[in-house]
């Protein structure tokens, strides 16, 4: 299991060339929480984002994603669908998360997922600093339904499940 955060930043390398091809700078995910790619910024001033969709990922190590080759980055336009974490139609990043009762949980800091499956199985949701250190964040699993909108994820009370993730799991 991942931290989104943890991958956004990772070099993207070609294997067949042994290449540098680009840095992770967002990942793409839908409703249901399967993750479709990732946003690659190449290195040069003027580059473009590409897409890498996840079918044609190698392995996200501790250092580096690896792909077969850097045929595999498409036009980022195919992200326009997507959700994602920092950028596109409804960034995930410090959006509340508001249960169907009205009350707030926090916000969103970080999204888990299991690389093996591409499925985002939990968010990690900061309530502010000073909670952040008196009682430490607060991490619920990714519910079945939720209402993604411009100011606010909502979800349903009775999908509102927090989650214990063990350290091996991390």
């Amino acid at each position: 299991m991942k931290k989104l955060q943890e991958v956004i930043g990772l070099s993207v390398l070609d294997v067949s060339s042994g290449k540098k091809v680009g840095t992770v700078k967002d990942i793409y995910f839908d409703l249901n929480g399967d993750v479709k790619g990732f946003l690659v910024e190449g290195s040069g001033f003027f580059s473009r984002g590409s897409f890498l969709s996840y079918e044609e990922l190698g392995a996200i190590g501790d250092d580096a994603v690896t792909i077969g080759t850097a045929d595999f980055l498409q036009p980022l336009h195919l992200n326009e669908q997507f959700y994602s974490f920092n950028s596109g139609k409804t960034p995930y990043k410090e959006l509340p998360v508001v249960t169907t009762n009205g009350n707030e949980l926090g916000h969103i800091i970080d999204v888990y997922f299991k690389e093996e499956l591409g499925k985002i199985i939990g968010y990690e949701i900061s309530d502010g600093f000073l909670s952040d250190i008196t009682e430490g964040r607060r991490t619920i699993g990714h519910p079945d339904r939720q209402i993604v909108g411009k100011d606010a994820i909502v979800i349903p009370n009775d999908e509102i499940r927090d989650v214990v993730f063990e350290k091996e799991e991390l």
